[in-house]
């Protein structure tokens, strides 16, 4: 088959990108980094069977900073993404979103999840109305090699890079806050099966994550890497808390659990950060 994958350089089009191609696919890359971004509307020539659509601003620190950047990125892009497959024959779209489409403890859904949220309201929107295919998924805290360890990214990679190299780890709270963290293999275990099976999945949305087993707050993953250079900062808007996703849609459907537990996942994340720093 041949895919459009958006994001294709980000952390996980990477991995989706390769795992694709291992399998005999055509895989059409479309990046930033590459110049032909959703937001500028800059769509490669020809037929495609599938859109995955990975691209977009994923820090919640840069969207609450540069809310307009997020939009931008996000809820234009998206739309963007939809135009183009309606134009081109509603060529069936798996999109990522994101868990932090749900309000936080304070009523607030940061700009982040409100720019996601856009993009979701599209995608249903496009279905409805012109047909469109589409799965939506809102993956819990993913985190693996290859993720770029930023303290605008992921929070398990930016603290595993941030003990590697000796810098102040700022903490958005008191450290307690909780989350189903997932290891990309899984994550990516789910975007190949949508691919294959795209039917079963059609027009659905699903929440998953890695479960209770891999419940892992900020200070717990501290104490594990043994490092404590922190600095505490206040809690950002539209923070939860404690969240655990619920994977019994997706697992009830496909049967679909994580298979990577999070001691595993960090020992591995850590092991290729000390690689490749």
């Amino acid at each position: 088959m041949r895919i459009l994958l958006t994001g294709a350089l980000g952390f996980m089009g990477q991995h989706l990108h390769q795992k694709l191609l291992n399998l005999g696919h055509q895989v059409v890359p479309m990046d930033k980094k590459l110049g032909n971004s959703t937001s500028e509307n800059l769509f490669p020539d020809g037929k495609f069977d599938f859109i995955v659509h990975l691209g977009a601003n994923c820090s919640s620190q840069i969207s609450l900073r540069e809310p307009s950047v997020d939009f931008t990125d996000n809820a234009i892009g998206t739309f963007n993404v939809c135009e183009f497959s309606r134009n081109n024959g509603n060529i069936p779209i798996i999109f990522n979103s994101t868990m932090k489409v749900y309000p936080g403890e304070d009523g607030i859904i940061p700009p982040y999840g409100t720019s996601k949220l856009v993009g979701e309201m599209y995608l249903k929107m496009y279905q409805k109305v012109y047909g469109v295919p589409y799965v939506i998924n809102r993956p819990s805290s993913v985190y693996g090699p290859l993720q770029d360890g930023s303290d605008d990214g992921g929070w398990v990679t930016w603290f595993i890079k941030a003990s590697l190299t000796d810098k102040t780890i700022n903490l958005y709270g008191d450290g307690t806050q909780s989350r189903d963290i997932l290891y990309i293999d899984d994550m990516i275990d789910i975007l190949v099966d949508e691919v294959k099976h795209f039917d079963l999945y059609k027009n659905n949305d699903f929440d998953f994550g890695g479960g209770i087993a891999n419940e892992l707050s900020l200070n717990q993953l501290l104490d594990y890497i043994d490092y404590h250079n922190t600095q505490f900062k206040p809690k950002l808007k539209g923070d939860v808390q404690r969240f655990i996703c619920d994977n019994k849609k997706i697992h009830e459907l496909t049967g679909w659990k994580p298979k990577v537990t999070w001691q595993e996942g960090v020992n591995d994340t850590l092991k290729w950060f000390k690689e490749n720093i």
